[in-house]
């Protein structure tokens, strides 16, 4: 299941999503992964929590951030949920234009058994039709 975290910039969804990594680390049955592209949060998030600061990484685009959202997973079979703060702005890609990134989070999210939780910064009267299911 992929669910977001959706409102414009400087409305609480990186302090919201911080505090979902930390409530899921206490009760989750299996790994929880935080990933973002700023290391300024990491303090934030509990030890239990897999931090993950995108940057190290060099990812360049939607399809560099979705393979590399895999390698996550398939190095990891424990993994029970994996939270992304700024995916756009990590994959340095526009929302609208990531379909087919979400079509595939959400086939390996079904194949994995697993959840995402994802932040997207725009406001909700622009938000592209392919995102309303994950609200």
């Amino acid at each position: 299941m992929i669910t977001l975290i959706y409102g414009e910039k400087g409305t609480g969804k990186t302090k919201r999503i911080i505090e979902e990594a930390n409530k899921a680390s206490l009760s989750a049955k299996g790994d929880v992964v935080y990933l973002t592209d700023n290391s300024k949060h990491s303090l934030e998030i509990k030890h239990t929590v897999r931090f993950i600061d995108s940057k190290e990484y060099g990812i360049c685009g939607a399809d560099a951030a979705l393979g590399f959202i895999k390698g996550i997973v398939s190095g990891n079979n424990d993994i029970v949920l994996l939270l992304v703060d700024g995916l756009a702005r990590m994959a340095n890609a526009e929302v609208e234009n990531m379909q087919a990134f979400y079509e595939g989070l959400e086939a390996l999210s079904l194949a994995d058994k697993m959840d995402f939780i994802i932040t997207v910064s725009r406001d909700q009267k622009n938000m592209p039709k392919f995102l309303k299911k994950y609200i």
